[in-house]
């Protein structure tokens, strides 16, 4: 069986009222499916590409692209337009899942598909096309998660002082992981934005558990592994991969998330005070309907 990773169609059996909206939208799939990337020709043209360095460094992208650029790190990005805030706000697109990739799809003028970009690349792909598209400086709101307190406040950052991590020179694909507790192996790869998109119309598509969070991290592994070998090194048929994957033991589920969790910690927010109690505030930077607006 090969390791490399595999190009997947995006399934929309999983969107509620699939069949309302093919009615409704005649153009819904195409638009789904295949996001046009080239700008059509007009009589205005306001933005121009720029070259954007990878934090993947282009180091997995062989075999989706023969684009020299990406291949060497770098992606052409333009700034958005009124038509990608209008995508926005779609809702079409929102129950698809699949906003990010169509404005990725839209704004990338390299020869590679969005659904291919590593998850690893996009979200600091996010916050550049923020950057260029609406200046360096982000406000939000964050509420003090002391119980006491729990006030909101503002805070503004400059994106062009985020810290991001890249991928090492030698990092490749399949990320091999031997189990300690069950010893048997799994073969995983990175999460693409075609993977997220899936994950997401599954999830939405799912009935509402208290057990919602193993679902995602189970379709997660389901949706990112290439191989199962069992102790003697043979292949566990993947119709009985989710099995295997509810059986692990916790230690082995550990060991899992750690290797295949590689971030650029570009969307890591530190050393914030809320200003009304000194309680310090560390997460993710949230990315709300504002963040697109200046």
């Amino acid at each position: 069986m090969s390791d490399k990773p595999t190009e997947v169609d995006i399934d929309l059996s999983n969107i509620k009222n699939i069949d309302a909206i093919r009615k409704t939208d005649p153009g819904f799939e195409k638009d789904i499916i295949e996001p046009s990337k080239k700008k059509k020709s007009s009589r205005f043209n306001f933005v121009e590409p720029e070259m954007i360095p990878l934090p993947s460094k282009g180091l997995l992208y062989h075999g989706v692209t023969s684009d020299e650029d990406v291949l060497n790190g770098r992606i052409q990005l333009t700034p958005m337009t009124m038509k990608e805030e209008k995508t926005l706000s779609t809702t079409r697109f929102l129950k698809a899942g699949a906003t990010t990739r169509i404005i990725l799809d839209r704004c990338i003028q390299s020869d590679i598909s969005a659904k291919d970009i590593l998850l690893f690349d996009s979200n600091f792909l996010m916050f550049f096309l923020r950057k260029i598209s609406y200046g360096d400086e982000y406000t939000f709101n964050i509420k003090c998660r002391n119980s006491i307190c729990e006030k909101e406040f503002s805070y503004t950052l400059n994106i062009s002082d985020l810290v991001f991590e890249e991928l090492s020179d030698d990092f490749e694909e399949p990320i091999v992981v031997k189990l300690p507790r069950s010893k048997y192996t799994v073969k995983t790869i990175l999460p693409r934005l075609y993977h997220t998109e899936e994950i997401s119309q599954k999830n939405s598509n799912r009935k509402k558990t208290s057990d919602d969070e193993d679902s995602r991290l189970v379709d997660n592994l389901m949706l990112t592994t290439v191989e199962v070998l069992d102790e003697a090194g043979k292949s566990v048929n993947k119709a009985y991969w989710e099995e295997f994957f509810e059986a692990l033991p916790s230690m082995d589920t550990a060991l899992l998330r750690e290797k295949s969790d590689v971030s650029t910690g570009v969307d890591k927010l530190e050393n914030v005070v809320c200003p009304y109690c000194d309680t310090d505030y560390s997460g993710t930077i949230p990315i709300g309907p504002e963040f697109f607006r200046f």
